[in-house]
């Protein structure tokens, strides 16, 4: 019978013990045994026994000294980590110092811009109120349309002015007595006179028809009816002059200086040439007025030139508002990177913290396991006797045998210190994230506050 007894726990891994010092190595240097037989041949220890045996006390003796060298080691490599983790610990930052004076800077920056911020609110606000009070003063209900850039609409007008110079040249060359160089020069003449005079009908003409003002639209029907007759003389003109070239040529007869009209020579043009030639210019002529009309501008007078005022000023605010807001935004900046210095200092430090937390923990888990290897050793050899005392003896065996051994030495939680130290430690580290992440959030709050208070225009 082994009386009740707890063996020791055998799941554990093996630690070599100092020589001496093992289960086996106990019962030969102790007699345990042979010492257990004697007393239980004595009945001892008596049934009502609480307190060890001389042979228990031996062996609890006997590994006391090196337990106790252990247990020093245990407190050396316990007091060596609390300094080293003391001294490891992540130091405190100043994370107040940085925001405040990026709010400094902040208020120095926004003062320097607040006059320039307001002119530009100013000048954007007006221009937008002037356009307002333009289309309701005009009735205009729609945005304005024009071209991004004229350049296009010039171009076509170019090319119209081209084509039909190309074109008139050739008609005028075939009776021309310069030949094609002097019809070239006619052709190009006309053709500039004719887009000319058309683009003027539409641009100063019919965009002033529409005008709301009365007077204003009667001077354009005005300016349209005295361009449009000047073009139209312009082209019948180019017409009957061809015509009568094409009638009396071979006849030596200078048309270079006749610049008369004849009134009738509408109704005489006999000649395709003349007629091919008053149909070009009609249609450049028509092409030409639209495009002044609409191509260059928004039909409405006026209305295109406000409407890219009150862009411009619009643009200008924004651009700007952008600048400004860089501006503001740099102190915001330098802050945050001054912080986030300070964060990775304290989160490199508690890293080499918790590394040498980590180091101290597989010492001391070294130092534990040969502990327990020695109160297992103890408890083997305290088990041995136990099973022979009580295999032997006549009388009941203590109540006490049914009692795991005592160990050798305390139980130590060595590591519990420096657990309570990184856990300190990694509380100081969110504290100071927290405080990071809130003087950020103040600054961006101070920043919108003040990029708001110049947008709506009030004082700096």
């Amino acid at each position: 019978m082994d009386g009740g007894q707890t063996k020791p726990n055998a799941e554990r891994p093996a630690v070599k013990l100092p020589q001496g010092l093992s289960a086996s190595a106990l019962d030969r240097k102790l007699n345990i045994r042979k010492r257990a037989r004697e007393d239980a041949g004595r009945n001892l220890p008596r049934h009502d026994a609480e307190d060890l045996s001389e042979v228990e006390k031996a062996v609890i003796e006997a590994v006391a000294r090196e337990r106790e060298r252990i247990d020093q080691a245990r407190n050396d490599a316990k007091a060596d980590a609390e300094r080293r983790l003391r001294t490891l610990a992540p130091s405190p930052q100043d994370f107040a110092g940085p925001a405040l004076d990026a709010r400094l800077a902040l208020r120095q920056a926004s003062g320097r811009l607040a006059h320039d911020w307001d002119e530009a609110s100013t000048r954007a606000a007006e221009a937008r109120s002037e356009l307002e009070a333009f289309k309701r003063q005009h009735d205009v209900h729609r945005a304005a349309v024009y071209p991004r850039s004229t350049l296009l609409q010039a171009g076509l007008l170019l090319c119209a002015a081209v084509f039909e110079a190309l074109f008139s040249a050739a008609l005028f060359a075939e009776d021309d007595a310069r030949g094609l160089l002097g019809g070239a020069i006619t052709a190009v003449g006309l053709s500039g006179a004719n887009v000319t005079l058309g683009f003027l009908a539409g641009f100063l003409g019919l965009r002033y028809v529409q005008h709301r003002a009365l007077p204003i639209r009667a001077l354009g029907f005005t300016a349209f009816a005295f361009i449009g007759a000047l073009a139209l003389m312009l082209n019948l003109f180019a017409a009957d002059w061809r015509d009568q070239l094409a009638a009396l040529s071979g006849r030596q007869l200078d048309m270079g200086s006749d610049a008369s009209f004849h009134l009738w020579s509408l109704l005489s043009l006999d000649s395709p040439q003349a007629i091919i030639l008053l149909m070009l210019g009609a249609g450049v002529w028509v092409f030409a007025a639209l495009k002044g009309y609409s191509g260059f501008d928004d039909p409405y007078p006026d209305f295109g030139k406000m409407d890219r005022a009150a862009k411009s000023a619009s643009d200008a605010l924004s651009e700007f508002r952008a600048d400004a807001r860089l501006e503001l935004e740099a102190p915001i900046n330098v802050a945050r990177d001054a912080l986030s210095a300070r964060m990775e200092k304290m989160r490199a430090e508690f890293e080499a913290m918790n590394k040498a937390f980590d180091a101290a923990a597989a010492k001391m888990e070294a130092l534990d396991a040969q502990a327990r290897a020695l109160d297992d050793a103890a408890a083997s050899a305290v088990y041995l006797y136990r099973q022979e005392n009580a295999a032997h003896r006549t009388s009941p065996a203590p109540a006490y045998f049914s009692s795991p051994p005592p160990a050798a030495g305390p139980a130590l939680d060595a590591l519990a210190t420096v657990a309570g130290m990184i856990d300190d430690a990694r509380a100081r580290l969110a504290e100071a994230q927290a405080q990071s992440a809130l003087a950020l959030e103040g600054l961006l709050s101070e920043l919108d506050a003040a990029t708001n208070r110049h947008h709506s225009g009030g004082p700096a």
